[in-house]
């Protein structure tokens, strides 16, 4: 396993990481048109233009990336693990990594949306729950997810 810092070069497999992982996850949590939500959320438009402004970190096992998490300021984005590796303690290392580089003297707390799935794993990992939010969708439905926050 290592960890190494964001550079262009690592920008499909994260994307593959990110679509994979929303694909084979978030459809046990939310309805299709949610999932597309997600996935251009994601797009690679919009995250061509996060990432070189972004803090992001990208976990590797054999020189295959199986998970990356974003800081940006005191929030952190995109923490996604590869479904066949999570489970495993990849999450937490990525954000205990993560975690290690918010600016103390800026910041006294790190914040996250986590989504319905991913719930457990911030909790597990001393965030606690600030709100419940939905947005709704075109079709009716709602993506549901909650702000949360760790004191550092």
């Amino acid at each position: 396993m290592d960890i190494k810092n964001y550079n262009q070069s690592y920008f499909e497999a994260i994307f593959e990481v990110v679509h994979h992982t929303i694909e084979a996850v978030y459809p046990n949590y939310y309805p299709r048109s949610a999932v597309d939500f997600f996935h251009q959320h994601h797009s690679k438009e919009n995250m061509a233009k996060q990432l070189p402004d972004e803090f992001t970190l990208v976990l590797t096992k054999n020189d295959t990336i199986v998970g990356v998490g974003t800081l940006r300021e005191n929030e952190m984005k995109r923490l996604f693990i590869l479904p066949e590796y999570q489970g495993k303690g990849y999450g937490k290392i990525i954000l205990n990594e993560l975690e290690k580089h918010l600016d103390k003297e800026k910041y006294d707390k790190v914040l996250l949306d986590a989504s319905l799935g991913a719930v457990g794993f911030y909790i597990k990992n001393d965030y606690f729950y600030k709100n419940y939010k939905t947005i709704r969708l075109s079709d009716g439905c709602y993506v549901c997810y909650l702000e949360m926050a760790k004191e550092m």
